[in-house]
């Protein structure tokens, strides 16, 4: 026992005593008048603190009663419990409040939602996934605001697994929801945004199918002359030289391609580039004869050299990449026209390299899609030019490994700049920068 309980306890055999001192000595009545007043003090005493306390109960927050005894250790360890509980909620409240500040940030919607479907409380995604607003939509049910039956049966459980429709105001953004049973007979449903993979799907397919549809034509090609040399009893030599010569170019244009795929998967592949010092006007001057010889002749080729610096790079990416937009040039632009090759500084420290062309130009609304794998603006011309639809898909990425960039413009009927624009940090500084003279290459 604590030693407050022996004072109370001494206190009651003491009153006893005196009380039984008083029955001998004087009366019977004395010695029970003595005890009932001697009780009667403890017990005003009692209720006295007990109404203190009952007092304190009514407002806690009020400093603990000063008082002694057996009173002052219970106000001691009342108060004590009322502390620690006072601080457990304190750190649940804190808990719950930085729970529910992360589940307004989340970039997937939540939303929670009653037994008859009623919006209890919804995340800031939610808000522009589903359309909802903050103060107008909780308590409402949400078969108002989001009008969809099939959603509708699908939240009661008609239908099973996960639901996918557009995006509350824009048809662009695909969502898929899920719902989870919480307690209560409450649910917590979860939008997920998948557009972005739903884009990727579809590129994969395209892709596959686009693959698909290039490799069709040469290998129908080859087989069909293969089957027909198997019918001839005695073959032609020069019908069968001239098959021979279509099924290597039809052979090449299955090379091209795949080469393309290559390496478009080993730049997709490889995180990094190891950087090297590019000599860039001997690369652009390398190109120029690469032009001639590809051209045959055909168009005027001229070269601008109006820098000296060098680039820090992958020299074998940044030549495939030049030599890509140059033999675009090349196999687009028709015979007589003009194709001109200019390396030269930015105002902002970088440098670039452009193409220009006098062919038939392109339409503004096929620019920002050039880049895309096998897309082309006129398939037929494109396939007699013997390209494979990856060229651009491949500047892209190398530009993008060295932090450059791709700018296209065009003029319908006037001709197109393919420019390549390189940082400042990518650029190492010519010692002179003496510009050179254009060189003229006629037809």
């Amino acid at each position: 026992m604590q030693p407050h309980w022996w004072r109370t306890l001494a206190y009651l055999l003491g009153l006893l005593v005196l009380s039984l001192i008083l029955w001998l000595a004087v009366d019977a009545l004395a010695g029970l008048l003595a005890l009932c007043f001697g009780l009667a003090l403890q017990l005003t005493h009692h209720l006295r603190q007990l109404m203190r306390f009952e007092a304190w109960l009514a407002s806690p927050t009020q400093p603990v009663p000063e008082s002694g005894g057996l009173w002052g250790d219970v106000l001691h360890k009342v108060a004590q419990v009322i502390q620690a509980h006072r601080d457990d909620r304190a750190r649940s409240h804190a808990d719950l409040e930085q729970m529910l500040h992360a589940a307004r940030l989340l970039p997937d919607g939540v939303v929670i939602l009653d037994a008859q479907h009623r919006i209890v409380w919804f995340n800031q995604a939610a808000q522009g996934q589903l359309g909802l607003k903050d103060k107008r939509d909780l308590g409402q049910f949400i078969g108002y605001i989001v009008r969809n039956a099939a959603f509708n049966a699908w939240l009661t459980g008609a239908r099973e697994g996960a639901f996918t429709m557009p995006a509350a105001g824009d048809s662009n953004r695909t969502l898929t929801l899920q719902w989870v049973p919480l307690p209560r007979a409450q649910k917590m449903l979860l939008c997920h945004d998948i557009t972005e993979l739903a884009r990727v799907d579809a590129m994969r397919r395209d892709f596959v199918a686009n693959v698909s549809h290039e490799l069709r034509t040469p290998i129908t090609v080859i087989v069909g002359f293969l089957e027909a040399f198997a019918d001839m009893e005695q073959p032609d030599p020069r019908q069968f030289k001239n098959h021979i010569q279509l099924m290597r170019e039809q052979s090449d244009r299955i090379r091209r391609l795949v080469d393309d795929l290559l390496t478009l998967a080993r730049l997709e592949a490889d995180a990094d580039t190891q950087p090297e010092p590019v000599d860039v006007p001997t690369l652009v001057r390398s190109l120029l004869r690469e032009a001639e010889t590809l051209s045959g002749g055909r168009h005027r080729i001229g070269l601008e050299v109006d820098s000296d610096a060098g680039i820090l790079g992958n020299p074998k990416e940044i030549h495939s990449a030049l030599g890509n937009l140059v033999s675009n040039a090349v196999r687009y632009t028709p015979s007589g026209g003009q194709i001109t090759l200019r390396w030269r500084n930015t105002p902002s420290g970088g440098a670039e390299f452009s193409v220009t062309d006098t062919g038939e130009g392109i339409e503004a609304q096929h620019i920002p899609r050039l880049t895309e794998r096998f897309y082309r603006v006129d398939r037929g011309r494109s396939r007699a030019t013997g390209g494979t639809g990856l060229g651009l898909a491949i500047v892209k990425h190398v530009l993008q490994r060295h932090q450059a960039r791709l700018r296209v413009e065009s003029t319908v009927g006037r001709g197109s700049t393919f420019t390549a624009v390189f940082p400042a940090e990518r650029i190492i500084p010519a010692a002179s920068a003496t510009p050179q003279p254009p060189e003229q290459a006629a037809a």
